[in-house]
């Protein structure tokens, strides 16, 4: 994730919308737009496959672009974990014409780097065996070529020409399931957009390979061995998927990152970054047949790729519980997870539904009972397809257990509900407020007022669910579930063979959290 001229609430509300599932992320600017986008959102797709998503609204003469390739860390091998995230910082170094000074003369500099990248990953994969002196001689060349080379750099021109054109909330992300690129930009820079779009894909130079590299490795430090929460979940989710890539996390393995080369990055860039695999959204001021003369000007002549290798392994069925304990400087947390079936199966919107009735809202049940009569949760939520929706996932319910109390008595509390979900009533009251929670968020958010909110919806809804209207139907088909569907789901799931969990404890407590 790039942090550049983001408003701080609208990142923070867009990152929501991509890791939340669709039940809990769908959004709209009004009740005229109940029937769903699909009278409103033309497409189009260029002979090499690329799809075109076009929403006119003149409302404003700005527009947000964005491009979704449909990879994230679900689709790395073994040994590039994180290589979806580190691309997505690459696409911003630029081509041959921007980001350089002179480019033939940083060439020949950026090929001596790469041979002795390579060689500096090779020691790096010795592991215990790699000679100290040999990686300390490997870094300082290294060091010694990368100040050679920032004299033909243009640093972060990229970002200074769409500054300087009226760019604003210029970013990407990366996820398990997908990778976006977006700006919001005036009106009558659309051709502008396009040249430097097309470009980065079709031109892209692999410039601060070995720099971002370091960037990336800090990064990993940071959110990941340093935070007590991505401490937890990383180590949770490798032990609650055993084969499947929704086990690691997006920044990837340590070991991976240090072991990355030019090599690798090409081989993941040509099998992802096709126009096949890419589907562009522009929202705004625009005009459709304008953007197909630009897409077909731009785009046109990017050739179309092989259909990128996909996961394929299926996930064992577990056959008992399974748990993880580590310890950290910090409060005592907990995660627990079942394996769910992918969104196009029933029950993955029962749980979703499930996941509203358990901890949306003051009034839900763990809310309610955990939280505010008996104390027992600092916090508590519940929701489905964690860590992705492209395949059956995880429901999850985390939370920390309030002091005195602990992740042991916590943990026993949640199983209870889950227990009186399998066989207790669901009164219409409860149901028909989950519903109406569900249906209010297509009404209630924030998102449509930017036109880049819109732009996520759009191609989140046509890319993962191969429809423009997938979060209304979903809204919808909830109207259709009864009490009896819950009760029957929730006995399929919530089976303790079924179980992954997770417990973060503070060093220096005993084995329930409390002190020694």
């Amino acid at each position: 994730m790039r942090h550049r001229n983001e408003h701080p609430k609208l990142m923070a509300a867009l990152l929501t919308s991509l890791v939340l599932a669709p039940l809990l992320a769908s959004v709209l600017a009004g009740p005229a737009q109940a029937a769903g986008f699909s009278d409103k959102v033309k497409e189009f797709s260029l002979v090499n496959g690329m799809r075109f998503l076009v929403y006119e609204r003149h409302q404003v003469p700005t527009f947000a672009g964005m491009i979704m390739v449909k990879v994230g860390s679900v689709d790395e091998a073994t040994g590039v974990t994180g290589m979806a995230h580190f691309f997505e910082h690459m696409a911003f170094k630029g081509t041959t014409v921007m980001g350089t000074k002179d480019y033939a003369k940083e060439k020949p500099i950026l090929e001596e780097m790469d041979k002795v990248g390579d060689e500096l990953a090779a020691e790096n994969l010795k592991g215990a065996g790699a000679d100290p002196a040999r990686i300390k001689e490997l870094r300082d060349r290294l060091v010694t070529l990368q100040e050679q080379h920032r004299a033909f750099v243009v640093k972060d021109e990229l970002d200074k020409i769409y500054s300087e054109n009226g760019g604003e909330f210029l970013n990407a992300s990366t996820g398990p399931d997908t990778t976006q690129y977006f700006v919001m930009l005036p009106a009558n820079r659309l051709e502008l957009w396009f040249l430097i779009e097309s470009e980065r894909f079709k031109d892209l130079v692999f410039r601060e390979f070995y720099s971002e590299r370091d960037v990336i490795a800090e990064e990993r430090r940071m959110s990941e061995d340093n935070d007590p929460d991505s401490f937890l979940n990383e180590e949770y989710q490798n032990v609650a998927f055993v084969l499947h890539p929704y086990r690691h996390s997006v920044v990837g393995y340590m070991e991976d990152i240090q072991s990355y080369t030019k090599d690798k990055a090409l081989r993941f860039f040509k099998s992802f970054y096709t126009p096949n695999n890419m589907t562009a959204g522009i929202v705004g001021d625009v005009n459709l047949e304008e953007i197909k003369r630009l897409a077909e000007k731009y785009f046109g002549d990017m050739p179309r790729g092989p259909e990128p290798p996909r996961p394929s392994f299926v996930e064992p069925k577990q056959k008992g519980e399974r748990r993880v304990t580590v310890r950290f400087d910090a409060e005592p947390s907990l995660v627990m997870g079942y394996h769910m079936p992918a969104p196009s199966d029933r029950d993955n919107l029962v749980l979703g539904l499930i996941g509203s009735i358990l901890s949306r809202g003051a009034s839900s049940r763990l809310q309610r009972d955990l939280v505010t009569n008996r104390k027992i949760a600092q916090y508590i939520g519940a929701y489905g397809n964690s860590p992705g929706a492209r395949y059956p996932s995880l429901f999850e319910i985390s939370g920390a257990p309030r002091h005195p109390h602990t992740t042991r008595e916590l943990e026993q509390a949640v199983i209870e509900h889950l227990e009186r979900l399998k066989t207790g009533a669901i009164s219409k009251e409860e149901l028909d407020k989950a519903i109406n929670q569900a249906e209010a968020s297509l009404y209630r958010s924030i998102g449509f007022a930017e036109n880049v909110f819109l732009a996520m919806r759009l191609l989140r809804n046509v890319v993962l669910f191969n429809d423009v209207d997938a979060d209304f139907k979903r809204v919808e088909a909830l109207k259709t579930i009864t009490p009896q569907e819950i009760r029957d789901a929730a006995r399929r799931v919530f089976d303790e063979s079924n179980r992954t969990v997770g417990i973060l404890l503070k060093k220096g407590s005993d084995k329930t959290g409390g002190e020694k």
